[in-house]
């Protein structure tokens, strides 16, 4: 066991690219390294961390902070901490310079501990696939078991180009808005710009959003709630609770809690993610809170598909938490949207000569913070078919139904034995192949299932809350088989978060009062995915107040036959005149019809009158710039490209083969991974994946119980990065027979290594593919004249300690060849980094000076955008003239 002391110097054998850390903090339990040159602490346990101490030896080369170099003559040791001795020089290893990075094949070689050629092969092979990722315009884009939706994928891209990604994502309901904050989310995930990320959502989408999350893109979230809070602070009154995660979830009502909102505010956030936005501005100590989170947080995003339903000045109090400097006034704000309908006019008469647009769309401003599309963006969306069934019934019959809608506390009172609705449930099922039924309450999933089990013997799936996600998992997961069960029924919450595209007919078994809830409930299977018109049964009791909820949806919001915006605004205008009818109606157990018509008929001029507000104004400038379908091909393509190329499927079977994991196929596309024969007991857990995994998008979006595999993917990170930081295949001896006669060749692979802070992602401008140098017994460089596939198929197997006893050959001739192999890798070195600082320079000083040009005409262009653009160039200017050159790979081939 080591004597963890303040000042010593570690690194991390998991990630070794942070550079040299220092220890900062020791306990019982844990340890702290800071990686400096990083900019970032990592926290381990004392009994399992990845840290290997850092101990040079005499003859060593060290670099220290000042930049000056020192020969290690010997070294010492006093109170835990290594002391250097050099030329009339003692330094403490606290001095040592963070940026100095680890990996010495050579001194495998010379200790006779090498490795096979295959895996030599194989590691030059994923460091060289890694490298073409790490610099991928996809790299995050590529693990969203989704659609590849063009409009979603364009918005997501242009979103995280962004410096300052500060957004109103306003698409219309069912396109997928949470898909689109997901694949912005994951990327900044993956590429490191954000870390720590806050969601706040309205309490009914709190599991919607974390399955969702979890489901299609591997990310846990935590969800923040009281007992979650109180549990951490019983056992410190002085914990902040939200410090606790770097992702979580919390419920807008939940942070009325002043003291969770101070709490909220101090934790600190990378980026804050609003859903249903619109409902933040219904009190007023709420939007207060959001506008003090909106001001401290770096990223913000606000989703709705409401952006100005809501009236004009919530619309803009939205634009304001995006960037309270640009839009400091309403009045001005009223001035500026005027103007644009001279735009509007210029735009369209330009769209009716086919002419670019494209410089007049730059000049409007909420075109940048706004992002909407409209449903006929997406080609053949699938048509909703209602088929209302209005059921006779008894007044005992109907009064039960009206208890059941309004006393909803009624949990076990549920009987549908004599309920008309079930045999109309029960003609369905004869004549239908699949079936998914939605009800209000887990009591009514079970009550559904009994009677239904009364009068027909059929397989039934069920789907309530208080199911855990596995059980939901297997359940959905039968349910989907042409051979699993027949119908599943689902209560409200239940269904949160799941899609069952593969299913056309839905049976409403009742109906919410609230009609976001019944979208929510028909989005279920309205996904874009879904491949047949869409056929919603919905029956209801004569008399009971689900005949006024039947009849309001469908003739005065047409909301059975199609989506609708603006449906909270609708609902809160005529809530009073729908309770009113709803009490009328319980007392004398029938529906008024006057009545009822009256309302409808307000209804369906209302939601004229809310569409045509839509339809006129500036709608067409956002739809323009929110959807450019030649930009969005090709980051599919880009995607597609990536996908169909088999060589990461062959690197992760032959990185997971290595380690005696076997990959059992079921079928075509989905697999199983047998670790019974594992080999090495650290392996990265299996325990964490699902029962099955797929390579293929398609297999993996029909089934959210499985795993999709890719370069995104957690699994197969932790994977590579433990296969390279183990330096296996660093380290190789081979035998080539050739007819030219014995020599030796020297095979080396080097890395041009930046070690700079991740949010820079420095590999999208460095490239830094694996060097490999060849060099003969001679000194001369022979790569060319071996190429990598041609010389590895004619290498064989020899002895790793051949040269040991043959002084010249170990002491002279293979140092002189690592000599020169450095030599020739340095002058590569040379070529990458400026090609590295000319694309910086390219790319940023072209993004920079045309955001200064847009800033003329567009004043959404914010200062401080253009501000973080330039440092964000010196900064990695700064970094990459602090690379180096580091041998990541060494293979001694003897030539017979």
């Amino acid at each position: 066991m080591h004597q963890f002391i303040t000042g010593q110097r570690w690194i991390s054998q998991a990630e070794p690219e942070l550079g040299l850390g220092t220890l900062i903090k020791v306990n019982d339990r844990t340890i702290s390294i800071r990686f400096d040159s990083s900019d970032c602490t990592r926290q381990y346990s004392l009994q399992s961390a990845p840290l290997k101490r850092v101990v040079f030896k005499p003859g060593d080369e060290i670099q220290l902070k000042d930049n000056k170099k020192l020969i290690v003559q010997t070294l010492s040791e006093s109170e835990g901490l290594i002391y250097y001795s050099g030329k009339e020089t003692i330094v403490c290893e606290k001095d040592l310079c963070d940026t100095i990075s680890f990996s010495m094949p050579q001194d495998r070689l010379f200790a006779g501990i090498t490795d096979s050629s295959k895996l030599f092969d194989l590691r030059y092979r994923l460091l060289k696939a890694k490298a073409d990722y790490d610099a991928s315009m996809v790299k995050g884009f590529l693990g969203g078991q989704v659609e590849l939706i063009p409009h979603q994928f364009f918005i997501a891209d242009k979103v995280t180009t962004r410096y300052i990604p500060r957004v109103l994502l306003s698409d219309e309901t069912g396109l997928g808005k949470t898909i689109e904050a997901c694949l912005i989310l994951h990327k900044l995930l993956i590429t490191h710009r954000a870390q720590r990320v806050l969601i706040v959502v309205p309490e009914s989408l709190v599991h919607q959003w974390f399955i969702e999350l979890y489901r299609k893109f591997n990310l846990s979230f935590m969800i923040f709630d009281a007992d979650w809070c109180e549990s951490l602070e019983q056992e410190s009154s002085r914990t902040n609770p939200f410090l606790n995660r770097q992702m979580g979830i919390v419920s807008i009502n939940f942070l009325k809690n002043k003291k969770r909102q101070t709490q909220i505010i101090k934790a600190g956030w990378d980026m804050v993610v609003i859903d249903e936005a619109h409902h933040i501005t219904d009190d007023k100590k709420t939007y207060e809170f959001i506008q003090t989170l909106a001001r401290t947080t770096f990223g913000l995003m606000l989703l709705t598909a409401t952006p100005e339903q809501m009236g004009i000045k919530n619309h803009f109090l939205h634009l304001q938490l995006l960037d309270p400097e640009r839009y400091f006034d309403f009045n001005t704000y009223l001035d500026e949207t005027s103007q644009y309908k001279k735009t509007i006019h210029t735009v369209t008469q330009l769209i009716k000569k086919e002419k670019n647009t494209d410089h007049i769309l730059d000049s409007y401003g909420p075109g940048r913070v706004i992002f909407r599309n409209k449903r006929d963006v997406i080609k053949d969306f699938p048509k909703r078919v209602a088929h209302l069934k209005p059921l006779a019934a008894t007044i005992s019959q109907i009064k039960a139904a009206n208890r059941e809608f309004f006393d909803t506390n009624e949990t076990k009172a549920h009987v549908f034995s004599d309920d008309p609705r079930i045999s109309c449930l029960v003609e369905l099922i004869k004549q239908k192949k699949k079936l998914l039924v939605i009800c209000s309450s887990k009591e009514k999933v079970n009550a559904i299932a009994k009677a239904v089990a009364n009068h027909i013997f059929v397989d039934v799936a069920k789907f309530d809350e208080t199911m855990s996600l596995l059980q939901r998992d297997r359940n959905a997961a039968w349910f989907s088989r042409k051979d699993g069960a027949r119908i599943l029924i689902c209560s409200e919450i239940g269904s949160e978060g799941r899609n069952f595209q593969f299913v056309h007919h839905l049976f409403l078994f009742d109906l919410p009062h609230n009609p976001e809830l019944l979208e929510q409930r028909i989005g279920r299977v309205d996904r874009i995915g879904q491949k047949s018109d869409i056929q919603i049964h919905v029956p209801y009791i004569l008399g009971s107040v689900y005949e006024i909820l039947a009849r309001w949806y469908m003739d005065g919001l047409n909301l059975f036959a199609g989506n609708i915006n603006g449906s909270h605004l609708i609902y809160e205008k005529f809530k009073p005149n729908l309770f009113d009818l709803f009490s009328r109606s319980a007392e004398s157990a029938a529906v008024k019809a006057f009545v009822l018509e009256k309302l409808i008929e307000e209804t369906k001029a209302y939601c004229i009158k809310v569409d045509k507000k839509l339809a006129h104004g500036k709608n067409i400038l956002l739809e323009m710039n929110s959807f450019k379908p030649e930009s969005a091909k090709k980051i599919i393509d880009h995607i597609t490209r990536t996908e169909k190329n088999n060589a990461f499927d062959d690197l992760l079977t032959m990185v997971l083969d290595h380690y005696g994991i076997e990959i059992d196929f079921i079928d075509k596309t989905i697999f199983k991974l047998n670790s019974t024969t594992m080999t090495d007991e650290k392996f990265p857990a299996l325990t964490s994946l699902s029962n099955a995994m797929t390579f293929n998008r398609k297999t993996a979006i029909a089934r959210d119980d499985i795993d999709f595999f890719s370069w995104d993917h957690p699994f197969v990170q932790q994977t590579f990065e433990y296969f390279i930081t183990n330096d296996t295949g660093s380290c190789a001896t081979a035998l080539l027979n050739r007819q030219q006669g014995p020599g030796i060749l020297l095979e080396t692979i080097f890395i041009l290594e930046c070690i700079a802070p991740g949010n820079l992602n420095m590999e999208r401008y460095l490239m830094p593919h694996p060097i490999r140098i060849i060099v003969d017994h001679e000194g001369r460089d022979t790569s060319l004249d071996n190429k990598f596939t041609s010389l590895s198929s004619k290498l064989k197997k020899d002895q790793s300690t051949w040269f040991m006893d043959m002084e010249p050959v170990k002491q002279v001739l293979i140092p002189s060849m690592i000599e020169k192999s450095v030599s020739i890798a340095e002058n590569h070195c040379e070529k990458m980094i400026k090609k590295g600082q000319n694309r910086i320079k390219d790319i940023l000083g072209k993004e920079i000076t045309r955001l200064m040009q847009l800033q003329k005409i567009n004043p959404d262009i914010r200062t401080a955008e253009i501000k973080l653009a330039r440092n964000r160039m010196e900064s990695l200017l700064k970094y990459l003239d602090t690379s180096r050159l580091r041998m990541d790979a060494v293979r001694l081939i003897r030539v017979q």
